[in-house]
């Protein structure tokens, strides 16, 4: 195994992990902000051909940043352990966990406009 410390000292991932981990904290912020805890349900899923098709709980809104968090950590154990052997797979994942959390930001948005 590649020594954890170089792996994360590592400059394309010394941005790339942190880039990650402060769009899903953002996530968590923004979710928890704008959805207050209630008791009617809300809206969680929109088809564009039968409308609101999901409904549920609010707490279940909180299911797209723990999936983008589980992203960033399988991503970080799969990419150190990759890491000695390719460094562009490492960073590849790393990346990858960047752009599903872009992708959860915008599944975020579009769960907050459809319920405020």
């Amino acid at each position: 195994m590649y020594p954890i410390k170089l792996y994360i000292k590592n400059l394309p991932n010394l941005i790339m992990i942190p880039l990650a981990m402060i769009l899903n904290i953002f996530n968590w912020v923004w979710l928890l902000w704008e959805i207050k805890p209630q008791e009617e349900l809300i809206f969680l899923h929109y088809n564009i051909l039968f409308g609101v098709d999901l409904v549920g709980p609010w707490w279940k809104v909180l299911y797209l940043p723990i999936v983008g968090l589980v992203i960033i950590l399988v991503n970080i154990v799969l990419g150190w352990s990759l890491f000695g052997k390719d460094k562009f797979f490492a960073w590849l994942l790393n990346f990858i966990s960047i752009f599903c959390q872009v992708f959860l930001l915008l599944a975020s948005s579009l769960l907050i406009f459809l319920n405020v």
